[in-house]
């Protein structure tokens, strides 16, 4: 559920946070949920409903590196929906580069130079939701050594 959809709640403390600017969905999970006041969301995840927050992902990919060299990398994190999470590349990432699927690393040294266009790294959570970084490119410099 996106926080604009939060919004739409009626009166309550998720409801009145969201319109108030709260990153609900970025935040709450729904053990959280459970443990808030009166509200909409709060009764439905009580009683068992679907009073859900999908997962979020944050991350800034570095988006250059040089083939033979490590790549100084990044840490993607999620937030929402229900743990554990598993992260993974999407596209076609350049060999040598890989993520750690509970950490959400992404590290490595790139084996082949050249432009990744198309790239992201998603996150699954338990209840097999996904939330996906914006597409990006990669340019690996090729090794002049």
């Amino acid at each position: 559920m996106s926080n604009d959809a939060i919004k739409g709640t009626g009166p309550g403390f998720i409801g009145d946070l969201a319109r108030m600017g709260g990153d609900v969905a970025g935040e709450f999970t729904k053990t959280t949920l459970a443990g808030t006041g009166p509200s909409f969301l709060g009764d439905l995840a009580r009683m068992g409903g679907a009073a859900y927050v999908s997962p979020a992902i944050y991350g800034k990919p570095v988006l250059e590196a040089e083939e033979n060299v490590d790549y100084a990398g990044f840490t993607v994190t999620a937030t929402g929906g229900a743990t554990p999470y598993t992260f993974a590349l999407v596209g076609t990432w350049p060999a040598g580069i890989s993520i750690n699927t509970s950490t959400g690393v992404v590290s490595g040294k790139p084996t082949e130079d050249g432009t990744f266009d198309n790239l992201s790294v998603k996150v699954t959570d338990a209840d097999s939701e996904v939330a996906q970084l914006p597409a990006f490119t990669l340019t690996v410099a090729k090794d002049e050594s």
